[in-house]
């Protein structure tokens, strides 16, 4: 069975977040979509950053700044989802970082220390896809994107997949 995204109960929202990176141009792309507790999107963001020089800190960049958007909307209980391994196995770990990444590590954690409940959980791309399509896509955009309880339209079907087994009537 293929994974797919899953709801968490109140008053929780999930943050599903992915990147790209384009190596030859040392630039990566942030994309990361909050969902509330029956599936719906509150917000979204696209993010391009310049000067990255790998994929491991593109990971670490999009995570900070879904953190940061998070902070700004008001969530207090947040569950962030990646499809990094390495970045959430690094995030996770109790003992000092001091790989290529540790320095995002260690500001992704006393970020996260503002929230009154979070986690962080890596998850199969099957399960992210929304975000995935979405950094996918941002390649394409010439400038940062920001969207308020809605998605590109080119995202939608992903979204409707996800909601599929959620809501009956869709």
């Amino acid at each position: 069975m293929t994974p797919i995204w899953k709801p968490l109960q109140e008053p929780f929202v999930k943050v599903n977040l992915d990147a790209a990176f384009k190596a030859t141009l040392h630039h990566s792309y942030s994309r990361f979509v909050i969902r509330n507790s029956r599936g719906l999107v509150m917000s979204s963001r696209t993010v391009l950053n310049k000067f990255v020089s790998d994929p491991f800190t593109t990971e670490a960049i999009a995570c900070l700044q879904a953190l940061n958007l998070s902070r700004e909307i008001g969530f207090s209980h947040v569950q962030i989802e990646g499809d990094s391994q390495i970045m959430i196995v690094k995030i996770n770990q109790v003992l000092p970082n001091y790989s290529e990444i540790g320095t995002s590590i260690k500001e992704i954690k006393i970020k996260a220390s503002f929230f009154q409940h979070i986690s962080f959980y890596h998850v199969d791309r099957q399960a992210n896809m929304v975000a995935h399509m979405i950094a996918k896509e941002r390649i394409l955009l010439p400038e940062d994107r920001f969207w308020m309880e809605e998605l590109p339209a080119t995202v939608k079907a992903f979204l409707a997949r996800d909601l599929s087994g959620l809501i009956p009537w869709i």
